[in-house]
């Protein structure tokens, strides 16, 4: 029999293992909390099982899977047994499929908030209906809904997957049909201050590039090699063709940095000795 602890080996790769062997059986894992079990038949995954929550249809398989992956550290064992759940999906396919759903959540609970505290939220009428149709779920939810049980407990009342229940809320939600509270997603992104964030990040990345480029001006304007003394310029003894070469390497100064004056006497020479 295989098993080992999840710290030294990923449920993920455990399932990849026994893929490869083409067992029928589950994989066991041990935890106090989000312990349960993965149901493999000729190694594509079939069903799993989390908590007391055995999940009935793919959706429900995924959502048990990710919590059984995310859970922590804990014990592991392979069992061969006859299994059947309500899937068959390749290994790889299926930890695709929880990764889709793991982005999926976090949006989820950036609207409704946590699965575990109590459920708030306040029932809405869309002004103007003259009547409202609810799927099954969406009616379990709003009879369900006491103001105590968290959206895990009414999921699971519900014999639905959390994701499901989520899903079914989110929907009510955009409908009108309640407001949720308490959430940090409650009323969209302008609650989580993005917007404002946003633009006073924007403002101050402008402040402090006009701040930088000042600076650089400026240290380009004091430290210039040009000379904008006559008397700092050399008399005597100055090649033509390395001035021109020095001259075309430099980087023009800004106009309000330069100061016009006219040309030396060895200036007038040296202009003459060239052409």
């Amino acid at each position: 029999m295989l098993s080992g602890n999840l710290e030294l080996f990923a449920l993920a790769d455990v399932l990849r293992f026994v893929a490869r062997s083409g067992a029928t059986g589950a994989v066991n894992i041990y935890r106090q909390v989000d312990g349960g079990r993965v149901l493999l038949v000729d190694g594509n995954v079939a069903g799993a099982v989390v908590d007391d929550f055995a999940a009935e249809d793919p959706d429900g398989v995924v959502d048990a899977a990710m919590r059984l992956m995310d859970g922590g550290a804990g014990d592991f064992a392979l069992e061969l047994e006859p299994v059947s759940g309500p899937m068959r999906q390749s290994v790889e396919d299926f930890l695709k499929a929880v990764g889709r759903r793991r982005a999926e959540w976090r949006k989820i609970l950036d609207a409704v908030g946590s699965l575990d505290g109590p459920l708030e939220m306040t029932a809405l009428l869309p002004s103007g209906s003259a009547e409202i149709t609810l799927t099954p779920l969406e009616w379990h939810i709003a009879v369900l809904f006491d103001g105590r049980r968290s959206l895990r407990e009414i999921a699971h009342e519900a014999g639905a997957s959390e994701f499901a229940a989520a899903t079914a809320l989110l929907a009510m939600s955009n409908a009108g049909l309640l407001a949720l509270q308490g959430s940090p997603g409650a009323g969209g992104a302008e609650s989580h201050g993005y917007d404002e964030d946003e633009s006073s990040d924007e403002e101050n990345d402008e402040e402090g590039s006009e701040d930088g480029v000042g600076d650089y001006e400026d240290d380009d304007e004091a430290g210039s090699p040009v000379a904008e003394d006559e008397s700092d310029a050399p008399e005597d003894g100055l090649d033509p063709a390395e001035l021109l070469r020095e001259l075309g390497e430099q980087r023009p100064l800004r106009p309000k940095g330069r100061r016009m004056a006219p040309a030396t006497r060895q200036e007038q020479r040296i202009h003459l000795r060239s052409r």
